[in-house]
């Protein structure tokens, strides 16, 4: 028989098959060493304590011996501040603290550092058991000690584990999914609220229209076309109604645009249900937009339209006009060319200009309309109002006035 060798107590062996057949755990939780009085004791079944006990402290460690799945091993780490005794008993207690299994080993000294000598030593008790998974460690995890062996393997598992999760996420294609971008339904036209809107919503909302719509006869628009872009094309001539703005938020705008040929007839603008289009300071119900240019229509109150765009700049104020054989034409910076025609004599004869210049008229360029008679002109200083031809004989005169 061995010298050295580990047992269950006769209480260890009723609470472990009492343990096993309720489907429950023993649970162990301190170790006790002692020095047998000075002599080896032989480990008995019947024991309730040791021979002669010198320190009782918690488990550091119980774990299944990966050498054999009926074997446990039970450790505790003695550390470099108790001593000044032998070892050469050992005990395992439940946390009821009964001895629930006894061991004797080869005598060894631990020594304190005040003898001029000290270690961490570590004790550890190999039992066999009838079921290793009907025992249970029962540890206060504050007050344990760990050997070094312990805490390297821990490390190697750890890092093993982590570069592992570390590979697979650098792998992943999507490795970050709750940070992704999600699918989500388009939210309705002019929704207003803080719902999170998609790609597409914001592309309807911004400089992106959301769809194009052409047409080449009378139409009538609905809020089905705010936000697009709507063209017509053709010989022109008709009506495109735009939609009521009653039910159509602030800023909702439609883009027009005529792509007529150049001697197509204009397209007419007009609205409905007594709405009115803002253009150029004047509220009016229709425009007619030549071939070739453009309007931007934006709700701007609860019945009005706004327009801007060629098609407004070329009604604006700065490019008014009056076409015919005495007329005037405005452009951008105040800018204006007059003309017309008077029968120049050797009195004198006074032009009047279509309207007054604001300011000053800059110069005057009159021209002999005679046919194929030659004769000169010549005009005096002009004034904001006209200016006075001459000529040797009476002779039709045409002009070109500029000013601002």
């Amino acid at each position: 028989m061995s010298t050295y060798f580990a047992i269950l107590t006769q209480v260890g062996e009723a609470k472990l098959a009492n343990a096993i057949a309720l489907g429950q755990t023993l649970k162990l939780k301190k170790m006790g060493v002692g020095d047998g009085n000075g002599a080896l004791p032989i480990p008995d079944r019947l024991q309730k304590a040791l021979v002669h006990e010198v320190r009782r402290a918690d488990l550091n460690q119980l774990a299944i011996d990966p050498a054999n799945a009926s074997q446990i091993i039970v450790e505790q780490v003695l550390p470099e501040d108790v001593g000044g005794w032998w070892l050469r008993e050992i005990g395992i207690y439940d946390e009821a603290g009964d001895l629930c299994a006894v061991a004797n080993c080869p005598p060894s000294y631990k020594p304190l550092m005040v003898e001029g000598s000290g270690r961490t030593q570590v004790v550890r008790v190999v039992l066999i058991v009838a079921s290793t998974a009907a025992i249970e460690l029962k540890i206060d995890p504050s007050i344990i000690l760990a050997t070094r062996k312990y805490v390297d393997d821990q490390d190697i598992v750890v890092r093993a584990y982590s570069d592992t999760l570390l590979a697979q996420h650098l792998a992943a294609l999507d490795p970050h999914p709750q940070y992704s971008m999600k699918e989500v339904a388009t939210l309705p036209k002019f929704d207003a609220s803080k719902k999170l809107a998609n790609a597409e919503f914001i592309q309807a909302s911004g400089f992106k229209h959301a769809a194009t719509f052409g047409f080449s006869a009378a139409a009538t628009l609905t809020a089905e076309h705010v936000g697009g872009f709507v063209y017509t094309f053709g010989a022109g001539g008709f009506t495109l109604k735009l939609p009521p703005v009653k039910g159509l938020p602030v800023g909702a705008t439609i883009t027009y645009s005529n792509q007529g040929g150049t001697s197509s007839t204009p397209v007419t603008i007009a609205t409905q249900s007594a709405n009115t289009i803002q253009l150029n300071g004047g509220a009016v119900a229709t425009v007619a937009v030549t071939a070739g240019d453009s309007l931007v229509f934006v709700v701007v109150g609860t019945n009005e339209w706004m327009a801007f765009g060629t098609g407004a700049l070329g009604m604006s104020a700065s490019f008014a006009e009056s076409i015919g054989p005495s007329g005037c034409k405005s452009l951008p910076g105040g800018f204006l060319m007059q003309w017309g025609t008077v029968t120049a004599t050797s009195a004198g004869a006074r032009a009047t200009f279509r309207v007054a210049f604001p300011n000053q008229c800059l110069g005057v360029f009159p021209t002999v309309s005679n046919g194929n008679s030659p004769g000169n002109v010549s005009s005096d200083a002009p004034t904001i109002t006209g200016f006075t031809a001459y000529a040797a004989a009476p002779v039709s005169v045409n002009f070109l006035a500029i000013g601002k």
